[in-house]
């Protein structure tokens, strides 16, 4: 579904009392005490019930529980009957479970549960001995689906319904095509075993080609699976330049620098001498970098590579102080590839240069030149330094005028949080009130059954409606309420990025949410950090996922490495820590508020030197500090020498400056606030 065929204006309207509440956790049924609980003629609480015997294991009494019910509570039969029927699988009644799986998608087939009952459906089949119809409904779903690991999974269910037919050549031909095409699903592993059993009882031929591996490492590497990658790129005879350059590049990634020097330096190509490049820095070795970056474009003036080729070169230059060079690298970058992305951001480093040589006349023209860039952050970080160029010049008023314009933006981005700072102004963002919205009767439908299954404590079934009412939205005030939606169940991070597709200011609230209140709130205060700033910490570092891993195998809320959580947990005193913790919302909250706390005593209450900390370390921070003594904040992050620290302190405090112009200060009076922007390093 196209969004840019939505509706185009979208009336502002009053404040919302539910979106303005506090956010909280959902509340999940808890069928421990449930069970116990006095029975009562509410059709409601006979469905709890019974669906919490069906989750304890206890299915007898579950489908009896469950028996008529499904006309009592019309809105929600499907489910009863799912649940019902999940009963008398997990009993081996599969006649009655088939049935009632048949029952939903012939009587609700708008069901979102649709596609579960059809893979229950299919296994039922399976176990049954019915393979026809499990190789039916397998195929169906593998056509339609779209998730990988679940289209594998459906794929898994396919071959084994034609193994169990005798068709061995087909069930080999689909479990190969598993293992060769979806490499990095759980599926994959399981296929292979299937095959080479079936090839090995039945003497169907299953043997892997070289095109199978090299199928199978180029799906892996595009996947960032380095270390797979390259033990698939092994098992080919002939490697094409192409393919040497991957292993290359892999081997960077998994730090086998001097096998990815040996490899990469015989191989002639813009990739190899970018990756080279790379490899270089990542030995400190920058001057070789710089050198294999501008080979480039003298050798390969045409590849892709070579503007960003120049851009890293000339940025190298720039942060080892070698001035002239980078000038004149970055002048090459303008006048040879103009109209690439690099080249705006190459001007706007000679601007900064020319800052930071108190040429403030021509820093001023040369940000000038490109406030009204198609790149959003490029045009705001333009204005935000032509006015910090006029003020250095004394041009105090102009400058303010300037700052107003930018801090008035509706679209939070870091100058205007900075701009705000320098001009005193927040704007407010206006709200949403998702009552005063109309749906369709289909929407509304799907909003009424998702709030009743939330009601009922069953937030993992109510989004199955939320994602069915996401597929079938097609109006800026249905993703409104399919936001709110996701948010209610805690999911925030689909939440997050319905809000932001909608395009609003006045879905900033549900785009920069307060979630884990109940956690953040106590434990904010308890070791003085501003909550707003937690808040941002956890929108950039995991989008509010509990369980999301980095590939730096930073775990949870707040990204921690397990090594530092487990300091921090013999701080705070909890015993027998395990990585499994930092997936607990409540521990990880905590351990990572102490640990911020920790590294913002260490610098004496400096957020931007505490970020910085917290992304790349207390000790590249501390260098940091002395490196830049003296200068002011904001010039402070443009030196920070790594990109993705840089941008970290900058997306934090976006956030931070959102989260204040949505929800005020939190903070209470012994709770330390941000270090103005503006005052130099101490």
């Amino acid at each position: 579904m196209n969004r840019n065929h939505l509706i185009a204006i979208f009336s502002i309207v009053i404040l919302s009392v539910f979106l303005c509440s506090p956010s909280h956790s959902t509340t999940r049924l808890n069928c421990q005490s449930e069970i116990y609980q006095q029975v009562t003629a509410d059709p409601k609480d006979k469905f709890k019930k019974g669906y919490c015997f069906i989750k304890l294991g206890q299915y007898q009494q579950g489908v009896t529980r469950l028996n008529g019910v499904a006309g009592e509570l019309p809105e929600i039969g499907d489910y009863v009957i799912y649940f019902q029927a999940a009963g008398y699988e997990n009993l081996g009644d599969y006649n009655n479970s088939a049935a009632l799986f048949n029952k939903i998608l012939s009587q609700y087939p708008d069901s979102g549960l649709k596609k579960k009952a059809l893979s229950r459906l299919g296994n039922i089949y399976t176990q049954s001995g019915d393979y026809g119809n499990a190789e039916r409904i397998f195929r169906s779903l593998s056509n339609e689906e779209k998730n990988r690991s679940l289209k594998a999974s459906y794929l898994l269910g396919l071959g084994e319904a034609m193994e169990k037919q005798g068709k061995y050549s087909e069930a080999v031909a689909t479990y190969k095509r598993i293992w060769v095409q979806f490499p990095e699903t759980k599926s994959s592993s399981e296929a292979y075993t299937a095959a080479t059993n079936i090839s090995s009882t039945q003497g169907t031929p299953f043997q892997p080609s070289q095109s199978d591996y090299l199928q199978r490492a180029n799906i892996l590497f595009d996947k960032s699976r380095w270390s797979a990658a390259l033990s698939n790129y092994s098992k080919l005879s002939s490697k094409s330049t192409e393919v040497r350059t991957n292993m290359g590049i892999s081997m960077v990634k998994t730090k086998r620098l001097n096998e990815a020097e040996n490899l990469l330096k015989n191989i002639n190509s813009p990739r190899s001498l970018f990756w080279r490049g790379k490899l270089k820095t990542k030995q400190g070795l920058d001057s070789q970098a710089s050198s294999l970056y501008i080979q480039i474009h003298n050798q390969f003036p045409n590849s892709a590579l070579a503007a960003e080729g120049l851009y890293n070169a000339a940025r190298l230059y720039q942060i080892n102080n070698q001035t002239q060079q980078a000038i004149k690298t970055y002048d090459i970058l303008i006048r040879s590839y103009p109209r690439n992305k690099y080249a705006e951001d190459g001007a706007w480093n000679l601007g900064w240069i020319y800052y930071r040589k108190g040429q403030y006349r021509e820093a001023h023209g040369t940000f000038s030149a490109f406030t009204e860039s198609e790149s959003s952050f490029n045009a705001s970080n333009a204005k935000y330094w032509r006015a910090r160029t006029l003020e250095k010049q004394g041009r105090l008023d102009e400058a303010q005028v300037q700052y107003r314009e930018l801090a008035g933006s509706t679209t939070p981005t870091y100058h205007t949080y900075m701009a705000q700072k320098k001009s005193g102004y927040s704007p407010t963002y206006a709200n949403i009130n998702p009552e005063s919205i109309a749906l369709n009767s289909k929407a509304s439908t799907r909003k009424q059954r998702a709030q009743l299954l939330i009601a009922l404590g069953m937030p993992e079934e109510a989004q199955l409606e939320i994602v069915a009412m996401e597929d079938e939205a097609n109006t800026k005030e249905e993703f409104v309420i399919v936001s709110l939606l996701y948010s209610q169940v805690d999911d925030y991070y689909q939440s997050i990025k319905v809000a932001q597709g909608i395009g609003l200011p006045q879905a900033n609230r549900l785009s920069y949410p307060k979630g884990y209140q109940e956690f953040v709130v106590p434990y904010a205060k308890k070791y003085g950090v501003d909550e707003l700033i937690v808040y941002s910490i956890i929108r950039e570092e995991s989008r509010f996922q509990k369980d999301v891993v980095s590939p730096a195998d930073a775990v949870g809320l707040m990204q921690l490495i397990p090594p530092t959580a487990r300091t921090v947990a013999r701080q705070i005193g909890i015993n027998g820590f395990s990585t499994a913790m930092l997936t607990i919302p409540r521990i990880n909250i905590e351990m990572g508020i102490f640990y911020f706390k920790q590294v913002l005593d260490k610098f004496n209450g400096d957020v931007e030197l505490a970020l910085a900390s917290y992304n790349a370390g207390p000790h590249r921070a501390a260098d940091w500090k002395a490196r830049f003594y003296g200068l002011e904040k904001d010039e402070f992050i443009e030196e920070v020498p790594f990109r993705e620290t840089r941008n970290y302190i900058r997306r934090i405090l976006r956030s931070y400056g959102a989260y204040k112009a949505i929800y005020g200060s939190s903070l209470s009076q012994d709770q330390p606030t941000s270090s103005e922007p503006a005052s130099p390093l101490n």
